[in-house]
C-alpha cells in the first residue's frame, strides 16, 4: 500500500509495486506518493485544521494514511473524495486498529469540506490565503481562509517549502523571484535529453514526435514512456541531462583552450554526464573520472569500459603520485535547491544545519581538487544549488585557501514550473572557474 511508503519516509525504498511502467495503477500510486513528499508541509498543515493537537505526535502509520487521503483530496481527480476518504478509514482500521478509522474519518471530513472548486491559478494566489496551488497550473479556491497571514510563511505552506528555505530566497532574490522559484518546486521537472553527441538521434526524435526541442538548443523534452526512454538510452549516444547541468562544461570549454588541456580530472564524476561532456569539448586529453561511492565508480567502469581516454578511480588514493591535471572538475554534493522539482525529498533535508555541513565537506573537496592541479591548471566548481553560502562564498573560501586566481562565475535561476511550457524549463546551476598561475 501506497501508505507503506510514506510511513518509512524520509528513508524511502521504492516498493516493487509501485514500478510497473505504465500500468495505470502503478502510475497513480507514483502519482500520490510524489503529492505526498512534494507537498508534505502543506498537507500537514491543512490537516492540523482538523486536528486538537499537532500531526506530528500522531502515531506513524496513521500519519501516513492521513497524507496519502488529503493528497487524493487536494491534489489528484482519480478518485471521488468520499471513496478516497472511505478506501482511508479501511486501511486504519485494517493496518492499525479499529478505532484509528474513527480519527481518519473525522479529519479527512474535515479536509474536504476545505476543497472548493478547481479554477485558474489566480494573479495574486501569494496574496491571498485561500487559494491552493497545484501541480498542473490551476488551483483549488478553499472554502475559507486558512494560509497564514504572514506572506513568506503563507508562501511556504502553499508550496511546501521549509519556511527557512523560503526566506533564504526572498533575502537573495526578492519576494517576487522567491515565488517564483518556490512556485517551480511542486510540479515534477520534465525529462530532457542532452542530444549534442547525436544529432541524427535526435532529428529522428523530433520527426517521429517522441519529442520536442528545448529552448537551450542541444537539448530535447522527452514526450513518451519511460520504457521506450530506457531503451534509447541503453541504445544511443544520448543522456538525460537538464540544460542547466549541461551548462557548467561548455562555461568551462568557453574560457579553456581544449588544445591545451592534456589532462582532465572529473573528481565527482557521479555517472558520467559531465565526463561525456569533458571527452566532447577537450578532445586531446586523457579524462580521469573519480569518485567516492562503489556504486557510482561501477557505474562509471561500465559506461566507460575500453575507452580509450577515460580511466576509472577512487578519489581517495587518487592524489597519490598524480601527476598533475590541467583541468579539475568538481562537481561537489550540495543541496540541491536548485533541483528541487527533480529532487523532491531534498526539500525536507535543506536546512542551516545541512547546508553548514555540506559546505565543509565542498571545502575539503576543494582542497583534494586543488592539490591536482598543475602549474597554469584550472579549477571548475559547480553545485546544483541556488545557496550563496554554496556559491558565492565558497568562490571567495576557494580564492583566498588555495592561492587560485578567479577568472568567471555563472548562476543560473530555476526556470519553469506548472502549466508553463517544459522546453522553457531548467534547473538551477552554479559555477566558478578558478586557475592557478604559473610561478613567476
Amino acid at each position: 500500500m501506497i501508505a507503506s511508503q510514506v510511513r518509512r519516509y524520509p528513508d524511502l525504498v521504492p516498493d516493487p509495486e509501485l514500478d510497473g511502467g505504465n500500468d495505470r495503477d502503478s502510475a497513480f500510486s507514483h502519482a500520490i506518493l510524489d503529492a505526498v513528499l512534494r507537498r508534505w508541509i502543506t498537507l500537514e498543515f491543512l490537516l492540523e485544521l482538523g486536528m486538537r493537537s499537532p500531526i506530528r505526535g500522531v502515531e506513524a502509520d496513521v500519519r501516513a494514511i492521513l497524507l496519502v487521503g488529503a493528497a487524493q483530496l487536494l491534489f489528484l481527480d482519480r478518485v471521488p473524495p468520499h471513496a478516497a476518504i472511505d478506501q482511508s478509514v479501511r486501511e486504519a482500521k485494517a493496518r492499525v486498529r479499529e478505532g484509528a478509522g474513527g480519527l481518519v474519518n473525522a479529519v479527512l471530513r474535515r479536509v474536504a469540506e476545505l476543497r472548493g472548486d478547481r479554477i485558474d491559478r489566480p494573479p495574486d494566489w501569494t496574496a491571498r490565503s485561500d487559494i491552493l496551488v497545484r501541480e498542473d497550473g490551476g488551483a483549488v479556491a478553499l472554502s475559507r481562509a486558512v494560509f497564514p497571514e504572514e506572506q513568506t510563511r503563507r508562501l511556504a505552506v502553499q508550496t511546501g517549502l521549509p519556511r527557512g528555505v523560503v526566506e533564504r530566497w526572498v533575502t537573495s532574490h526578492g519576494f517576487d523571484r522567491a515565488a517564483g522559484l518556490a512556485l517551480k518546486t511542486i510540479a515534477p521537472a520534465p525529462t530532457i535529453l542532452n542530444v549534442e553527441a547525436a544529432p541524427e538521434i535526435s532529428e529522428r526524435l523530433r520527426t517521429e514526435k517522441l519529442a520536442v526541442p528545448h529552448s537551450s538548443g542541444a537539448a530535447l523534452v522527452w514526450r513518451s514512456d519511460r520504457a521506450h526512454l530506457k531503451r534509447l538510452l541503453d541504445a544511443t549516444g544520448v543522456w538525460v541531462q537538464d540544460p542547466s547541468s549541461a551548462h557548467v562544461v561548455r562555461f568551462i570549454a568557453g574560457h579553456v583552450e581544449p588544445s591545451a588541456v592534456r589532462s582532465v580530472v572529473d573528481l565527482c564524476a557521479g555517472q558520467g554526464t559531465k565526463t561525456r561532456q569533458l571527452l566532447r569539448a577537450f578532445p586531446k586529453a586523457q579524462i580521469t573520472a573519480a569518485d567516492v561511492d562503489p556504486r557510482r565508480l561501477d557505474i562509471l567502469s561500465r559506461t566507460f569500459a575500453g575507452h580509450s581516454r577515460v580511466k576509472i578511480m577512487d578519489a581517495r588514493v587518487l592524489a597519490a603520485g598524480f601527476p598533475g591535471a590541467n583541468l579539475v572538475l568538481l562537481d561537489v554534493p550540495c543541496s540541491n535547491s536548485g533541483v528541487l522539482a527533480r529532487r523532491v525529498e531534498a526539500r525536507h533535508r535543506l536546512n542551516g544545519r545541512s547546508v553548514g555541513e555540506l559546505v565543509e565537506l565542498q571545502l575539503r573537496i576543494a582542497a583534494a581538487g586543488a592539490a591536482l592541479l598543475a602549474p597554469g591548471g584550472w579549477l571548475a566548481y559547480s553545485t546544483c544549488s541556488i545557496e550563496p553560502e554554496e556559491d558565492q562564498q565558497q568562490r571567495e573560501s576557494i580564492t583566498r585557501l588555495h592561492g587560485l586566481g578567479f577568472v568567471a562565475e555563472n548562476l543560473i535561476l530555476p526556470e519553469g514550473g506548472p502549466g508553463m511550457d517544459a522546453s522553457l524549463a531548467r534547473d538551477g546551476s552554479y559555477a566558478a572557474l578558478f586557475r592557478r598561475l604559473p610561478p613567476g
